[in-house]
């Protein structure tokens, strides 16, 4: 069908009507088109395509959520995409929704990734070359495409995704990442399944889906399920978590599915999207990373990486108790269009297509507290300068109320901080980089409630009196003890506020055992566990992946050190065994943290002169 002439109107002034020219364009839509794959598997998708005969570049999207629905998992609206001469391919993943097979989450990734893409090269209209894009789980399924190298691949856009399951997925610093987990087999998947299961079945799907909607609502109290492995779950729908919970950090099994040693097949451009409070930033840093070392090897074109002050899939100018102004929001973005145009311009100059818009720096940041964006040729920022903040004080930080500093000395001081912690009363997760239900809105907020407790404790600077601009990696080393053979430490760093609220900004975990795994901030090194010594002083680090933030003048820095956010985290029990399967008793853990001459504890901060 060949597009119609551009259709003309006048105004209409007596009837207030203003009709402007308008140029009509047709778009084609094909549904549920069997995409097949290598196994005979028919995988299904919806085509959006130009009216003509093209040629035409693809963009393929593959999503375990349901094609048919609205997400803003997307990154690009597929009708403007095809406006702008692309066709578009949005599929369901194998075993979900339309596609035929089993679902396995992850595992047929690979082969049906590459299957797809060539797939799509081959369309008809089609010049061969396929662009993919999409976030979070739609951004593990371009990886794994790629590094098959499939025939036609020219550019990738991953946005809010990882490459490594043990950073963020599935553990973080060696915890279980509880909250994620139980919320997206549950909310996010099991829908889906159920719909599946009772296809043609009305009446016993008016029966399942209730039982699986008021477990969904009360995910609150399902988290406190001890051990977390026994949450009720009659219709199996748990069955993948539960499969992969039980792989520790040192599994081989990870390394069928963990990505770090292949970005090296990857030989598109890539575009690279996160959030400061996203659940996957410490893993879009690292992918960005690793393909910004292979450009720079080939003299290829650097990727391109934009951070905004977003949670995951929520690119709004408001997050948690803060609004960060409109040109922060993916309508916007620093007054370049939302982030659709930004992904096109994106393709089309991958693509060698016109655009008729000078090229951006490589590296957008949104820097909070200022509350706008700034531009570098690449990340880390070349210009930060690590600085180290010591933990000092007279043994008594517990609290805001305590005597805990910030200085920028080793301190001097010989007595340590103390307090307990009890697995029966963990410190409750507020805001942060969360995947959970709504009620625990993810995002920057007020951390006063738990800088009230005695086993927080808190430790702060003097106010600033100039502005004092943080851009990059954030890391903390602590010196600590505890009475337990294992145990967890967190630490949070908080934007202190003139009137008292304490907004946190990156936070960590390390699962003690897990120490050595974790100890290089950025990187994942699989290691045996090492059980605690008990009251043996043992340093650790914990990585908070990064930040881009103003102090302004008044705000203060502050450490917060604890050793539990739940549910977010998994609460560790203090046993020394992996407590995710099997029935234990929790036993308290008394924690020491030194900063005394010979155990000088710090946080790491990459400092950015204005």
């Amino acid at each position: 069908m060949e597009p119609r002439e551009p259709s003309r109107g006048k105004s209409c002034e007596a009837e207030g009507e203003i009709v402007a020219d308008e140029v009509v364009r047709d778009a084609l839509v094909s549904l549920h088109v069997p995409v097949p794959m290598r196994d005979g598997t028919r995988l299904r998708a919806n085509v959006y395509r130009p009216a003509g005969d093209g040629p035409f570049p693809v963009l393929l999207t593959r999503t375990p959520y349901g094609k048919d629905f609205a997400t803003g998992l997307l990154g690009v609206e597929p009708l403007r995409a095809v406006e702008r001469g692309y066709i578009v391919v949005v599929q369901d993943v194998r075993g979900r929704y339309r596609s035929e097979g089993e679902w396995l989450p992850f595992l047929h990734e690979f082969e049906d990734g590459y299957d797809s893409v060539a797939w799509a090269a081959s369309l008809p209209g089609s010049d061969g070359r396929v662009a993919m894009f999409g976030g979070s789980y739609f951004g593990m399924t371009q990886w794994q495409a790629a590094v098959g190298q499939p025939p036609g691949l020219a550019a990738m856009a991953p946005a809010i995704t990882w490459g490594n399951y043990l950073n963020g997925s599935v553990y973080r610093g060696g915890a279980r990442e509880l909250g994620l987990s139980l919320y997206w087999y549950l909310g996010a998947l099991a829908p889906g399944d159920v719909l599946r299961r009772y296809e043609g079945r009305p009446l016993e799907l008016l029966t399942k889906l209730p039982v699986l909607i008021g477990a969904i609502d009360h995910l609150p109290a399902l988290y406190a399920t001890l051990p977390p492995g026994d949450v009720p779950d009659a219709e199996g729908l748990l069955a993948s978590l539960r499969r992969f919970a039980a792989w520790a950090p040192d599994d081989p099994a990870w390394r069928d599915l963990n990505l770090d040693d292949l970005y090296d097949k990857v030989q598109v451009p890539t575009f690279h999207t996160a959030g400061w409070y996203d659940i996957f930033l410490g893993e879009t840093l690292r992918q960005y990373g690793a393909m910004l070392r292979l450009a720079e090897a080939r003299g290829t074109q650097k990727p391109r990486l934009l951070i905004g002050p977003w949670t995951h899939g929520n690119f709004v100018s408001f997050s948690g108790e803060l609004e960060f102004g409109m040109a922060s929001s993916g309508m916007l973005l620093g007054y370049q269009g939302d982030m659709t145009e930004v992904h096109l311009r994106f393709f089309d100059r991958a693509l060698g297509r016109p655009v008729p818009f000078p090229e951006m720096p490589s590296v957008e940041v949104f820097v909070m507290g200022e509350n706008r964006w700034r531009y570098f040729p690449a990340w880390p920022v070349a210009e930060a300068e690590e600085e180290r903040w010591y933990l000092a004080g007279g043994g008594n930080a517990n609290s805001s109320a305590g005597d805990g500093r910030l200085e920028r000395s080793p301190s001097q001081d010989a007595r340590p901080d103390r307090y307990v912690y009890d697995p029966l009363a963990p410190v409750p997760t507020i805001g942060g980089s969360l995947l959970m239900p709504a009620s625990y809105r993810a995002g920057p907020r007020d951390q006063g409630p738990n800088e009230a407790r005695r086993d927080v404790l808190c430790y702060t600077s003097e106010p600033f009196e100039d502005p004092y601009t943080v851009i990059g990696p954030v890391s903390a080393t602590l010196h600590v003890s505890s009475s337990a053979p294992d145990t967890d430490f967190v630490a949070r760093l908080v934007d202190v506020h003139p009137d008292g609220r304490a907004i946190n900004l990156a936070d960590g975990i390390v699962r003690a055992r897990w120490r050595r795994t974790y100890g290089v901030p950025g990187e994942i090194r699989p290691q045996a566990p090492e059980l605690l010594r008990p009251a043996e002083v043992t340093p650790v680090t914990i990585d908070l992946w990064a930040t881009g933030v103003t102090f302004l003048p008044g705000h203060r820095l502050r450490l917060e050190v604890t050793s539990s956010s739940f549910p977010r985290w998994d609460r560790n029990l203090n046993t020394g065994t992996d407590e995710f399967l099997e029935p234990r008793s929790p036993r308290k853990a008394e924690q020491k943290v030194f900063h005394d001459p010979e155990h000088p504890s710090f946080i790491s901060l990459p400092h950015v002169a204005r």
